[in-house]
């Protein structure tokens, strides 16, 4: 690999994938500082957000243990993810007591499991003194697991867009940025040898790139609904639409806007 390659694959890929990353992660700001000022969430659901939280807790873990073996990559899987998790947390905490009793024990719910188990996971690497190869191996299943649960989200929401005709519930800017940053930090992950990084990246950025492709697809129909006042989940002019992440992962579909859901990795 030339020097110039390795500048591109190792630096400015992930640099560029951090930001993109850090762009989607504050995605659902402009819904909760309203939700915040008007005292009402109305359609917004919070239940993502301590996930989002969880995932960018164990990618922090993760980047722990690749220092020895990738310093910098390190460095930019903690600060993207760490930003990520300051903002699940406010994100949580500020629409927690707007929500509904049920929606309240849900985010209890997944807050206690998720801060159970990876502390738990933390602890079973420290106490046995595992080794820095079986670290690594431990916390990329544990952030991955987690991964996986954001994009069955998606994977709903393309089966409802088929159904429908539909493309008004998917923004195209996030849409593109989903894809964008999979295929980054895809580029990166495979410069690195990660798997970790590259596979659920690669997954991200076909499910990105599928998403776009049904939006184009669909636009005729999207449009037409715009027209007509009639946008699933009541979108605003703000464009905080379906794969706005201001909704529906590991949440309630029944007619609310549908999340993107993407990793900064």
């Amino acid at each position: 690999m030339s020097t110039v390659e390795d500048i591109f694959l190792k630096w400015v890929f992930p640099l560029l994938g951090g930001i993109i990353g850090t762009i989607m992660f504050m995605s659902p700001m402009k819904a909760v500082l309203r939700a915040r000022k008007e005292r009402d969430i109305g359609s917004l659901n919070p239940v993502p957000y301590p996930a989002q939280s969880a995932n960018a807790a164990a990618w922090i873990a993760y980047s722990y243990v690749i220092v020895p073996t990738n310093k910098s990559g390190s460095a930019l899987l903690f600060w993207v993810n760490q930003l990520g998790l300051l903002f699940g947390i406010f994100f949580t905490v500020s629409c927690y007591g707007l929500a509904r009793q049920k929606t309240k024990d849900r985010i209890l719910a997944i807050t206690l499991f998720f801060f159970f188990v990876l502390p738990l996971i933390g602890a079973i690497g420290v106490l046995t003194e595992m080794p820095n190869d079986d670290a690594q191996l431990m916390w990329g299943f544990t952030a991955n697991g987690i991964l996986l649960m954001y994009y069955g989200a998606p994977l709903s929401t393309i089966v409802t867009v088929v159904k429908t005709k539909n493309s008004a519930t998917l923004n195209l800017p996030l849409c593109v940025m989903q894809f964008i940053n999979g295929c980054l930090w895809l580029g990166y992950g495979l410069a690195v040898s990660d798997p970790f990084i590259y596979v659920p990246n690669a997954i991200g950025a076909c499910t990105g790139g599928l998403l776009c492709f049904l939006l184009f697809i669909y636009r005729d129909k999207k449009k037409k609904v715009k027209s007509s006042d009639a946008i699933v989940g009541g979108s605003d002019a703000s464009g905080e639409s379906a794969l706005s992440s201001d909704d529906k992962v590991l949440g309630d579909t029944s007619g609310d806007e549908v999340t993107t859901t993407e990793a900064a990795v």
